[in-house]
């Protein structure tokens, strides 16, 4: 097995977020898939609609290490959408991306606490973002490559605070009738767009098929 701090740190990550999320929820499916030795845990509860914690553990075959993290409020909350990635390799994060993206209120109190919480964090090598994800993402979404141990440390501490207050506050501003289901769609319809993911998917081992159902079933399914 390959050693590396920066593995042992994002496996560590993925282990509270998990156990985050087992707190807050109840388990609705998972999905292990030895071809790309992949996990996929889905949750639910009352307060959100879907949770999605994949990790994908390639250190002996690829060495990289993955971590995905979504979670979808209701359609009836203007909450926004939580948003966590985190691309390892044994020397250097390649990617981390958080966002708080809005889905029904730009405006939402989430979405200022959010960008007042990573406001001031100076990042070594922020990320422009790609046409697509301009379209969902927020003005104030952490977007960093060629991440060093210490900003991996000071990344992994923001998603985790922030994935708490999230779970400890979406929910309520749920109100019927309304319905943001559209807002959802949106934000999994352009990150379809990303040629990124299923590629990635292929080079670790999937057939292009299987990165498509992955990424539409699993991934970003829209509701329909």
């Amino acid at each position: 097995m390959i050693m590396s701090s920066l593995f042992d740190k994002v496996i560590a990550c993925a282990g509270k977020i998990e156990k985050q999320l087992r707190e807050s929820g109840e388990v609705v499916e998972v999905r292990p898939n030895s071809k790309i030795n992949s996990n996929d845990i889905v949750f639910t509860s009352s307060r959100y609609r879907r949770a999605h914690i994949s990790t994908i553990d390639a250190r002996e075959s690829k060495k990289l290490y993955l971590l995905h993290v979504t979670i979808f409020p209701h359609t009836n909350d203007s909450s926004p959408i939580y948003g966590f990635d985190i691309v390892c390799g044994p020397t250097k994060v390649s990617g981390a991306f958080h966002d708080y993206s809005a889905s029904g209120d730009q405006n939402h109190p989430m979405c200022r606490w959010f960008a007042n919480k990573v406001a001031g964090i100076d990042w070594n090598k922020p990320r422009d973002l790609p046409e697509w994800a301009r379209y969902i993402f927020s003005n104030h979404m952490v977007a960093i490559g060629a991440v060093n141990s210490e900003e991996l440390d000071e990344f992994i501490d923001v998603g985790l605070t922030t994935l708490k207050y999230y779970l400890d506050t979406v929910g309520d501003t749920q109100e019927w009738p309304n319905d943001y289901h559209m807002s959802h769609n949106r934000y999994c319809y352009y990150q379809k767009q990303n040629p990124r993911t299923p590629a990635s998917l292929q080079h670790l081992g999937f057939t292009e098929e299987e990165a498509k159902a992955y990424v539409q079933e699993m991934l970003f399914p829209e509701i329909g």
